[in-house]
């Protein structure tokens, strides 16, 4: 421990309440397996006296510490796991000095922490400093055992995309994207749509308060990630057609199908979370999208009957690996037993809500991971089972050539998350 005098009482309150609120979070997602951001919000809502700036701080530090625990995890001390995370990050705040000083480290070294402008560059400065062995190896972004699991060769490019946060996309559900940008602008965000799909945009303001923005409430826009946009732009449907989203969730791809369709069809949502058509009801009346209806599925008894739809979307349940720059603690408790689970389970959905496809119509399958036991193999089990299905190739949404039936989205491709998309024809 260092002689340095502690610091100011708000500082040292705000380091030890992250020291301890690091440790709860690290037992509640290791031991007790909840998502991060979900005990966070619970605990900031039981706890009125945490302010909205500490909120913030406390989130920071505590993502950043699962997005770097690759390089860390040869401690358990929290008051080290922050250090080092805070450096990586570049998160310059007073307690830094605090976690270093718990730390028993020279808390007046804390400005060389921040001095090289590479995050791996001061994660190396700080595994000097806290006598931690070796350099940092950027293929400790994710786990070792991922590697096998891959369908393509990891680059630096690929394992340094893990260690940013995401944007915030929008998607237009209706109106002018020109018009809607320059509200959105008007409220102070900073605004770029893509330059293919002019209804995506990319908001560079983290902390958006959505609630507050009139385009929201009006509901002409809708939270959605880049990649899962592209999921919509592949399915297609044309005005009038009939298609079934079988795997809901809270009706973001079901509402992008209805807009592409300009109302003249009908969509229909399932999902076998009762309360998550819920959601998807009170979207669609923000909305003004009369087309969709809703029905729960099991994944067993159709709710449709077989052969009837245009277009059926299966965007199936998955590791979500391709959100690990949003939720980074997901990365170190995923296993390789949970993505045969996995598969297993989407080979089963995929399969049966095959049968809802009629004769000519599509069928597309989707996920967000970039693992190739819940994409290629699933779709190269489903071929084989299912020959009255080919693949059929389609654009590539974000840059305009043909895909030959399946494509892999990754973070580099449009600083976004990763989605596996793959559309079927079935023979007529």
């Amino acid at each position: 421990m260092t002689d340095r005098p502690l610091k100011s009482n708000w500082i040292r309150t705000r380091a030890d309440r992250s020291e301890e609120l690091l440790a709860r979070t690290m037992k509640a997602v290791f031991t007790d397996h909840h998502p991060a951001d979900q005990f966070l919000k619970s605990v900031f809502r039981a706890d009125h006296r945490i302010g909205g700036r500490d909120r913030r701080l406390y989130s920071e530090l505590i993502f950043a510490v699962f997005r770097w625990y690759g390089f860390l995890r040869q401690t358990a001390d929290p008051a080290l796991l922050l250090a080092g995370a805070a450096a990586a990050e570049g998160l310059r705040d007073p307690a830094v000095s605090c976690f270093l000083q718990d730390a028993g480290l020279d808390a007046d070294r804390t400005e060389e922490l921040f001095e090289a402008e590479n995050p791996f560059d001061r994660l190396d400065a700080f595994r000097r400093l806290a006598g931690m062995p070796g350099g940092a190896a950027e293929a400790d972004c994710i786990p070792k055992w991922i590697i096998p699991h891959l369908d393509f060769d990891p680059d630096a490019e690929f394992y340094r995309s893990w260690q940013t946060r995401p944007p915030l996309w929008l998607r237009v559900q209706r109106g002018d994207p020109a018009e809607i940008c320059d509200m959105l602008r008007e409220s102070g965000l900073t605004v770029r749509p893509h330059g293919r799909l002019g209804t995506a945009l990319k908001i560079s303001d983290a902390r958006v308060n959505l609630s507050g923005l009139e385009a929201a409430r009006q509901g002409r826009v809708e939270v959605q990630d880049l990649s899962s946009q592209c999921i919509g732009q592949v399915c297609a449907p044309k005005a009038g057609e009939f298609w079934w989203d079988a795997c809901a969730g809270g009706g973001g791809k079901t509402l992008q199908l209805a807009s592409l369709m300009d109302g003249k069809g009908t969509v229909l949502a399932s999902d076998v979370r009762e309360k998550k058509l819920d959601e998807v009801k009170r979207r669609a009346g923000l909305a003004g999208a009369a087309d969709i209806r809703t029905a729960a599925w099991d994944g067993t008894t159709l709710p449709v009957a077989p052969g009837s739809c245009d277009g059926v979307l299966v965007d199936a349940p998955c590791s979500s690996s391709g959100r690990w720059r949003r939720n980074p603690e997901s990365r170190w408790v995923l296993t390789p037993e949970r993505v045969a689970e996995l598969a297993g389970l989407q080979r089963q959905i995929l399969g049966r809500a095959a049968d809802a496809v009629k004769p000519g119509g599509a069928l597309v399958y989707a996920t967000c991971s970039f693992l190739r036991d819940e994409n290629r193999l699933t779709v190269e089990a489903f071929l084989a089972a299912h020959p009255d299905f080919k693949p059929e190739p389609f654009v590539h949404p974000l840059t305009g050539g043909m895909v030959p039936g399946r494509l892999q989205i990754l973070p580099e491709d449009g600083d976004c998350d990763a989605s596996f998309i793959a559309r079927f024809r079935k023979e007529a």
